[in-house]
């Protein structure tokens, strides 16, 4: 698609976050804002890995995700408004890989009354406290098997936040 609102101002390739106790890598270069990266990174580090460690009594190492920016529609679709994902603003995770072995697929372990299922369910709370929209299995047939973060700005003063 060639659409000429797509773009990022300051664009960050993640290939993995870390701090002295943690580090996690994704499968390739994720391509976000800046801003983007932080918020994406405060989350993974402060409630994700601790949420590992609770739920999932091992470390996560490999965060499974889609490229973060693509000039794209939402849900794909050929009209309607300017997604996310094309300023960068962005990403969609389906799984999480801990360092025993152990995976966690958002369309497999979603809903499930085990640690899988509490973990996701942990780190989707967390997510709706950081991100202006967190989409999920329970949303809609489009994010049976992944959790969408974005920060786009929702209503007259972007205070307007979506946690499905």
């Amino acid at each position: 698609m060639d659409d000429e609102d797509c773009g990022i101002g300051n664009p960050v390739g993640l290939q993995g976050i870390g701090d002295n106790e943690t580090e996690m890598v994704f499968p390739g270069t994720v391509l976000v804002s800046c801003g983007f990266a932080q918020v994406v990174s405060d989350w993974l580090l402060e409630d994700v890995a601790q949420a590992a460690l609770h739920q999932m009594a091992s470390p996560l190492v490999r965060v499974g995700s889609g490229p973060g920016y693509q000039c794209r529609r939402r849900n794909n679709l050929p009209d309607g408004k300017l997604s996310e994902h094309a300023l960068g603003k962005a990403l969609d995770l389906t799984h999480f890989e801990f360092s025993d072995g152990a995976t966690v697929s958002i369309e497999e372990d979603w809903g499930k009354d085990t640690a899988k299922g509490r973990f996701l369910k942990e780190i989707h709370a967390a997510a709706c406290k950081r991100f202006n929209t967190v989409l999920g299995p329970d949303a809609d047939p489009n994010h049976r098997s992944h959790f969408h973060l974005d920060t786009g700005c929702h209503g007259r003063d972007c205070t307007y936040l979506i946690c499905q």
